[in-house]
Formats: C-alpha cells, sequence, structure tokens
C-alpha cells in the first residue's frame, strides 16, 4: 500500500512541484487549496503525512495545524515563506513535526519527508523500553505513565525513544537535531526546534514541567533521560 501524503497548499505553482516531487517518489498525494478542504480531506480518508502551507487564504495555516493536532496524529511538515523564529517557534509549539522554508531545495524536501516516514515505520520494529513508571511501547506506538496512556506526536516518540535508549547519557541538542530529524547540527534553527519538542514532550510526562524528573538538563552539554528515585 503507497503512503498518502495530503499537501494544504493555495500556490498553484509550488503545489505542482510538490505533488510532481512526491509522486515521483512512490507516493499518493491529494493537494487541498485551502485550509477548509484540507481539514475535510483528513475527515474522509487516512494520510500519512501533511505538507502544509502557512499563508493560506481563509484560514490561517497556523490554526489548520493546531485544528489538525487536535483530532489526528499524523504528521506535519510546515512548508512556508515565513522566516522569522516566532512563526518557526509557533509551528513546533502547536505540534509540527518539521519547517521548512521557501524557497526549498528539492531533495532535502523529500530527504525530510522520507526520513519522517521512515521513522514512524521503525516504530513498529521496536520493543518496550521501561523507565521507572514510564513505559514506552513503540511497537504499539504507545508510552503510558503510572498505568496511564499519554497521546504523544510521532516526533515527540522519537524523540523520546532516542533518550531512551540511552538512558542516563548526556545527548546534545545537536545529536538530537540529527537523529531525530536528519537535520546538518549547524542548523540555525535546530536547538530552538529541539527546545520547543522537548517543552511539549515535557508537558505530557512530567508531573510538573518546570521541575522535571524524567527529562533533564545538563546546562551547555544537552538532556538525558533519567529514571526518577
Amino acid at each position: 500500500m503507497k503512503q498518502r501524503i495530503l499537501v494544504i497548499e493555495d500556490e498553484t505553482d509550488i503545489a505542482g512541484i510538490l505533488e510532481y516531487l512526491l509522486i515521483d517518489e512512490g507516493y499518493e498525494v491529494t493537494v487541498a487549496d485551502t485550509g477548509e478542504k484540507g481539514l475535510a480531506a483528513l475527515e474522509g480518508g487516512i494520510y500519512h503525512l501533511v505538507v502544509l502551507d502557512l499563508n493560506l487564504p481563509f484560514m490561517d495555516g497556523l490554526t489548520v495545524c493546531n485544528r489538525i493536532k487536535q483530532t489526528n496524529s499524523v504528521p506535519v511538515i510546515i512548508l512556508s515563506a515565513r522566516d522569522r523564529d516566532s512563526d518557526v517557534i509557533s509551528g513546533l509549539e502547536i505540534g509540527a513535526e518539521d519547517y521548512m522554508t521557501k524557497p526549498f531545495n528539492h531533495r532535502e524536501f523529500i530527504l525530510r519527508v522520507g526520513k519522517i516516514l521512515s521513522r514512524m515505520d521503525e516504530m513498529i520494529a521496536r520493543k518496550e523500553i521501561i523507565i521507572s513508571d514510564l513505559i514506552i511501547n513503540l511497537e504499539r506506538e504507545d508510552v503510558s505513565l503510572h498505568g496511564q496512556r499519554i497521546n504523544l506526536t510521532p516526533i515527540e516518540y522519537s524523540l523520546l525513544s532516542c533518550l531512551a535508549s540511552r538512558t542516563g547519557w548526556v545527548i546534545s541538542w545537536q545529536v538530537l537535531l540529527k537523529e531525530v530529524w536528519g537535520h546538518n547540527d549547524d542548523w540555525e534553527g535546530g536547538r530552538e526546534m529541539v527546545k520547543v519538542t522537548i517543552q511539549r514532550l515535557r508537558k505530557k510526562i512530567e508531573p510538573d514541567p518546570h521541575h522535571p524528573v524524567y527529562i533533564l538538563n545538563e546546562w551547555g552539554k544537552g538532556y538525558r533521560l533519567g529514571a526518577v528515585e
């Protein structure tokens, strides 16, 4: 079965390029030119990834992303001409897995798409990881804390499993950026992307996100996953 990708983009030329690139890689593609049409498509079918523009007519892309994440765990890549840090941070805080700015490198785009979809496939093959009362069963894409299931996005699963695979080790944001997102460690927005996703994850698994006991900072070094004593 082909993996299905939904492109929400109102610029005809860019939508055509994205559709061509993705179909050429073997994906099944649906294109929607407004946020409303994109949300309707998600309600009517199963998709493995959404590529989302921010400058959409009638409904802003950030609003669309927020609505998607309220009801759907499908990963989202934001592809936008907006390159301000505030836009990148807003997109990631809402729940987008990745953020690319226009104009974009076609090959890099395809590599990022492939990275996210491969990560989702890899989750199925992984086994259960237990850290104190935190149980990560990525074979079922399932995380529970004190017996209660926690809903995570695919990128949050990947980040948590990366930390869990080396429990107690300090992992730099550069390594996390490369292993989880597949980006070079010299990317300007990389540190912020890791930081925002860590914050999102802490809100879901920490009893008190402001005083974390699972995902810990080692100032100037990186992050580590430590079991509660």
